[in-house]
């Protein structure tokens, strides 16, 4: 289907919508750690069923040594080995693994892989650097559509970098730039890092002509700078993908992290202590990248590598659709009454927003197939679930005000009246934008109230606004419908869009 198509209403039963292909695992052997990721299925939006990861650091002095570290190799086989049984226990139908800058670098990296092929019993993929940085970028994509700047993937050997715009990648290239390499090399001399780091980013070819755009961080140790960051200045979303951090400030963070001991990164909570000695040196590479290329912001993305890896398997149909959507639309399949529902309630709403711009059009028809995930609730904490839900749901293809927007209609739609949940995000939705989540939520609500569950009732229906009223016609064989539900909900609706309801019969 191509981005943004409407299909017909297609009446399958969900259970059958259910029936979908195995799951498929990814693992990602990198210099610092060892991961595996099982999806649900090989589709456009996965979800993770599984995500577990060991910080072996394979790639510990491996600049002194030339040899992958021994015991960090032994608890990377441990790891491999249960892997392999969790994988199988899922029912995984295929594992797509793949080694980085450590495993292709170190001169035991061929002796490593044969024992990690045998502990996982699948193959093993050693990526170069251009690959890996290819593959990063396909990730971010996956992720972030309209990506505008230069994906960034720090692991702990080496840093990818990969120009992104217009929906396509540049080339890629790697530099030696990880914290466990720079540790190595620097020997903890945190100055002479930034040097390192200089003279490798002048050689990049292409950076001067991204002043003003995007990084696109990917990797555990950038994630975990975004962590501290969001949590430092009490971000009301604790989503991590889509965070972003205006350039002046993330400039001055990374300055401040590189200059803190391994003692005060352990007290912040959100650090863990396999993590604390590589943030200084990870801020340091951060920081660089934004001033050398004159970078605007710093956008995380939580996909990557791995996720590069599942979306490079589907084929241009799958890969053309909108991530946010498919992720909805899989929700509503999962969560709600009638999978077909969210595509009647989409044309249901359509006209009551007109000239709307295609970034809301989108969040609206993302809404319509939200609008029935959380009947199982309670009925008086429906409002605060699903704004919950939403809110905190691993969704891609959408930024934190569109996550906030979508949160505030599915309060609205189960009628929340709690002012203090529309505080909390009301940073980032201007009074007007959420004057529209109000808007669509309770047309969403009238919607459900009018027809229940069954789309094709509400596909009998139509609105339309005049410059006066909010008309509704309802076939005449259907006026039974017309109770007092419907009508007190149509009239709140009318008053929000200052017009006076109005039934007509046909």
């Amino acid at each position: 289907m191509a981005h943004g198509t409407i299909e017909p209403i297609r009446r399958t039963p969900a259970h059958a919508l259910m029936q979908t292909a195995d799951p498929v695992g990814v693992v990602d052997i990198g210099s610092n750690s060892v991961r595996l990721v099982v999806y649900d299925r090989l589709t456009r939006s996965p979800v993770s069923l599984f995500n577990e990861k060991s910080l072996c650091a394979i790639g510990r002095n491996m600049v002194t040594t030339g040899m992958l570290d021994e015991a960090g190799s032994d608890a990377a086989i441990a790891a491999l080995g249960r892997f392999r049984e969790i994988s199988a226990a899922v029912g995984v139908s295929s594992i797509e693994a793949v080694a980085t800058a450590a495993v292709r670098d170190a001169r035991n990296g061929n002796e490593f892989v044969a024992r990690a092929r045998n502990a996982l019993g699948a193959p093993i993929r050693i990526l170069t650097g251009e690959e890996e940085a290819r593959i990063a970028g396909e990730g971010v994509l996956a992720a972030i559509p309209d990506a505008d700047g230069i994906v960034g993937d720090l692991g702990g050997g080496s840093l990818e970098l990969s120009a992104i715009t217009g929906g396509k990648q540049g080339a890629g290239y790697t530099l030696p730039f990880g914290p466990l390499r720079l540790m190595d090399i620097c020997e903890g001399k945190i100055e002479r890092a930034r040097d390192i780091v200089d003279a490798g980013l002048h050689k990049i070819p292409g950076l001067d002509k991204l002043k003003g755009k995007a990084l696109y961080a990917v990797g555990g140790v950038w994630r975990n700078i975004a962590r501290i960051h969001m949590e430092d200045s009490q971000h009301p979303i604790r989503i991590l993908h889509h965070y972003e951090i205006p350039r002046e400030r993330a400039l001055d963070f990374a300055n401040f992290l590189s200059g803190l001991g391994r003692k005060s990164l352990e007290a912040i909570e959100s650090v863990t202590r396999r993590r604390a000695e590589a943030i200084p040196y990870g801020a340091v590479v951060m920081e660089r990248l934004i001033r050398a290329a004159k970078l605007d912001r710093l956008v995380v993305s939580a996909f990557g590598l791995r996720e590069g890896v599942l979306f490079t398997k589907l084929g241009a149909e799958d890969r053309a659709k909108d991530p946010l959507i498919a992720a909805c639309e899989d929700l509503s399949v999962r969560l709600g009454r009638d999978p077909a529902l969210g595509r009647a309630l989409d044309r249901w709403t359509a006209p009551l927003f007109p000239g709307a711009d295609a970034a809301f059009d989108r969040l609206r028809r993302a809404a319509c197939f939200l609008a029935d995930t959380g009947w199982r609730a309670h009925p008086d904490h429906r409002a605060d679930l699903s704004y919950t839900l939403v809110l905190n749901s691993p969704f891609i293809g959408v930024d934190h005000p569109g996550r906030a927007l979508l949160a505030l209609t599915m309060f609205h739609r189960y009628g929340g009246e709690d002012e203090r949940t529309i505080k909390r995000v009301q940073r980032f939705v201007g009074e007007g934008i959420e004057r529209k989540a109000e808007t669509l939520g309770q047309a969403l609500r009238a919607a459900l109230v009018f027809a229940g569950p069954a789309p094709e009732l509400l596909s009998e229906t139509s609105v339309k606004l005049t410059p006066n009223s909010l008309v509704v016609f309802v076939p005449r064989a259907r006026q039974a419908l017309l109770g007092e539900a419907f009508t007190k909900r149509l009239d709140e609706l009318a008053e929000t869009l200052n017009r006076t309801a109005r039934v007509e019969l046909r």
